[in-house]
């Protein structure tokens, strides 16, 4: 173990600086599906999203289009829920909420974050996003990715 002193403390290490044409290019990103899914609250939106339809078209797909601006290639990946997982079994006997059934008519549930909780409700809400994403017109040059 080094000892020292607080005075130690005080010296500023020298600063590094990089310029931007010294910083590497990004070409490719790689989007996780759930985690978008968990900060894109509907019920907290600016816009009007009532089903999950509008809940892909305004919220989502923006975000991912935005996404794939600055690179040359976007992936989105998404979680999976094993039945026979030691989560699974633990979220079991806590016990679960409602199943929802997802569909673009169905309307978004007034609490996002215990809609979440249910695995088969995001199991089909992954499912039908990737479904709505992989519909999604990529600009020229571009490539997108995404599977469920």
């Amino acid at each position: 173990m080094r000892l020292g002193s607080k005075a130690d403390l005080l010296k500023c290490p020298e600063r590094e600086e990089k310029s931007l044409e010294m910083s590497p290019s990004v070409e490719i990103s790689i989007l996780d599906g759930a985690a978008i899914v968990q900060s894109l609250d509907p019920n907290r939106s600016d816009k009007s999203v009532l089903t999950f339809s509008d809940y892909a078209l305004k919220l989502v797909l923006p975000y991912i289009s935005k996404q794939l601006m600055s690179v040359d290639r976007t992936d989105v990946v998404w979680d999976t829920y094993r039945p026979d997982s030691l989560k699974a079994h633990t979220r079991h006997s806590r016990g679960t909420g409602d199943k929802i059934r997802v569909d673009r008519s169905t309307r978004i549930p007034a609490n996002w974050q215990s809609f979440l909780r249910v695995d088969e409700n995001k199991t089909t809400i992954y499912e039908f996003l990737a479904t709505q994403i992989s519909l999604l017109k990529t600009p020229q040059g571009k490539v997108f990715l995404t599977t469920y």
